[in-house]
């Protein structure tokens, strides 16, 4: 086996073709975050931009594009934005995904949105279910199995429904928004949630502001982005951009306006979203990612495996910084629940820093403040 780490300029399109051959070829990298189009957006706002090679060979028999940052270390492409990420490799090759890092001369990856994909590269990690929606082609049996797993919830739908209709005399739902104002107040509205909650603001980089337009410029039969919204009486009530591939949604950046919180549009957004592709031609399934909103758990009939923590090359590497690392995420394990709980917070907010910000500058003053909220909560947490 054979490898190389390229910059997108050196990638011919006899490779990008051949990217694209293996990943259409394999129904696991159905989600827009593997296509190569995706890659190449990215590195168009992205100048650490890589795309690693593993020849058995002449023959190409896997693809990684991923971000080449300090230290050797990789961080998945289009990080803090990428869902979903890992190798596209041929159905018949079986390269581990370390041993593919350390083909590429990298010690190894810290990552969020992982598709298991060999037992050894994954044996490190948290593993938990993606929400995944199959809407099918009727939606009225759709919406009568997910009824009889969760009644309350169908019967507050309903409810929310006739209130709805009763406050407003227009209601309109867009399946494919294409204006410039709600999408732009969709990131404003997600900036001041960022703000609100003290994460860190993904949306606030440059490269971030670009990428965005870059996405809006582009659509294939496979790949595209698609903004849904909500809007009553002529005001936005709530809205969700989507990535696209053709036979998945896959949720991204939502937000909804917290004066119509009472009617919450952003369920509503959901459940007409999901009605809207059962009818339409298209993708028929929505990703929502992993985790426990309650609207989750409620429109999901599957899940798929996702991980999250760090691939390593090599199982000890001697680096302050990735000693460092190792040490911390040990004091999650074995510390206090408290403790424990604010340090991976933390830990997730540096990595939201530094994903995201691409000027030193930009990164220290995120670091600082991540620092500072550390300290407040590690003494918070020793105090209780």
């Amino acid at each position: 086996m054979k490898y190389r780490l390229l910059r997108p300029e050196q990638m011919t399109e006899d490779l990008w073709t051949a990217f694209a051959s293996l990943r259409d070829a394999n129904s696991i990298y159905d989600d827009p975050f593997f296509d190569p189009d995706f890659a190449r957006l990215v590195s168009r706002v992205r100048p650490d931009t890589r795309v690693g090679i593993a020849f058995d060979g002449d023959a190409p028999v896997g693809f990684w594009p991923l971000h080449r940052r300090p230290g050797a270390w990789a961080r998945p492409i289009g990080g803090p934005f990428s869902d979903w990420h890992g190798p596209v490799l041929a159905r018949d090759c079986n390269l581990r995904a370390d041993v593919f890092l350390r083909g590429l001369g990298l010690l190894g990856m810290s990552t969020f949105g992982w598709l298991p994909q060999d037992e050894e590269s994954q044996s490190r990690l948290t593993i938990c279910g993606a929400n995944m929606t199959d809407v099918g082609d009727d939606w009225d049996d759709f919406i009568e199995v997910q009824n009889q797993r969760w009644p309350k919830h169908f019967k507050k739908m309903r409810r929310l429904g006739r209130n709805i209709e009763r406050d407003f005399s227009e209601v309109e739902f867009r399946f494919d928004d294409v204006s410039d104002n709600t999408i732009s107040r969709l990131i404003e509205l997600k900036r001041e949630q960022f703000a609100r909650t003290g994460r860190h603001d993904v949306l606030g980089s440059d490269w971030a502001g670009r990428f965005l337009d870059e996405l809006r410029q582009t659509k294939t039969d496979r790949f595209r982005l698609r903004h849904v919204s909500i809007h009553f009486d002529g005001k936005h009530a709530a809205s969700e951009l989507l990535l696209q591939s053709d036979k998945v949604m896959h949720g991204w950046i939502t937000a909804y306006e917290q004066d119509y919180a009472p009617y919450s549009p952003g369920n509503v957004l959901v459940q007409w979203m999901l009605e809207q592709m059962s009818a339409a031609d298209g993708p028929k399934i929505y990703d929502a990612g992993p985790g426990l909103d309650y609207y989750k758990r409620h429109y999901s009939n599957y899940q798929l495996p996702i991980g999250t923590g760090v691939v390593r090359s090599k199982t000890f590497a001697l680096r302050p910084d990735r000693l460092l690392g190792q040490a911390w995420r040990s004091g999650e394990r074995l510390l206090d629940g408290r403790v424990s709980n604010v340090m991976t917070q933390s830990r997730r907010r540096l990595d939201q820093i530094c994903l995201s910000e691409l000027d030193p500058i930009n990164r220290l003053k995120g670091l600082r403040q991540a620092a500072r909220r550390t300290v407040a909560a590690l003494e918070l947490a020793e105090s209780d």
